[in-house]
């Protein structure tokens, strides 16, 4: 496969497309779980915020100031604060924001090594850090060569068009922010068992038993390792 993710390509789906959340059980839940873990977060998230990858969306966070940035320059074109342009090369200075989101899987279509670098240059010392992931841990890769790879380019479908996108291991983000000087405060799994169900009941089915189990499988040893959806809030120190 080639290993290449074209910009170009990800600009003009998300463009043209109405809504960047596809609706189907799975990404609703996707949008639920992180909505959840902001929400839960949302005390610290204030003053100026860097919204990175947004499309747009605010997730109902109050704060002084909203930067969005995004390469789809259709979705963010009307809103104030908004930049276009990559994660991994923003125009803001050292230490700019407070905080910094990043969700909706936006770092699966970049570098994690150059784009978490890059928050953690326009994050402030003591500044806070949301970000969501796919991981290359999840059941649904077991029987593949991608399965707990640190970084490996996978294809797939979403909304009737093919994508390519990197999927990450939890150690190898992990090892990334901890060397950024970033230290990992909480974190939320979850689309644990689905790749596993996918295999015996239909995706509705095996989503709705996940979202009934993730509240438990999440703390359960060799389990929780296996999510193919990670949230992390995390410090830089």
């Amino acid at each position: 496969m080639d290993k290449y993710i074209d910009r170009e390509h990800i600009k003009e789906f998300y463009n043209k497309i109405d809504n960047v959340w596809s609706n189907d059980v799975w990404h609703n839940y996707s949008r639920y779980t992180i909505a959840k873990f902001i929400n839960k977060h949302s005390d610290s998230l204030t003053k100026i915020i860097l919204n990175a990858g947004s499309a747009g969306n605010t997730y109902g966070i109050q704060c002084d100031e909203m930067y969005h940035v995004d390469i789809a320059d259709e979705k963010i074109k009307n809103i104030e604060n908004a930049v276009c342009a990559s994660i991994d090369n923003m125009p803001f200075d050292d230490g700019f924001f407070d905080s910094i989101i990043c969700v909706g899987s936006v770092i699966n279509y970049c570098d994690a090594l150059s784009s978490l670098r890059e928050f953690c240059r326009v994050l402030r010392f003591g500044g806070d850090l949301i970000l969501e992931y796919e991981s290359s841990f999840g059941f649904e890769y077991i029987h593949s060569q991608n399965y707990k790879q640190d970084a490996c380019i996978i294809e797939t479908q979403y909304i009737e068009s093919e994508h390519k996108q990197w999927l990450y291991s939890p150690k190898y983000i992990n090892n990334i922010l901890i060397n950024e000087g970033f230290e990992i405060i909480d974190q939320t799994v979850f689309h644990i068992l689905d790749g596993l169900l996918y295999r015996l009941v239909t995706e509705e089915k095996a989503v709705f038993l996940a979202q009934k189990t993730d509240k438990f499988t999440e703390y359960i040893p060799y389990l929780n390792k296996h999510s193919n959806n990670v949230i992390i809030y995390c410090r830089k120190l």
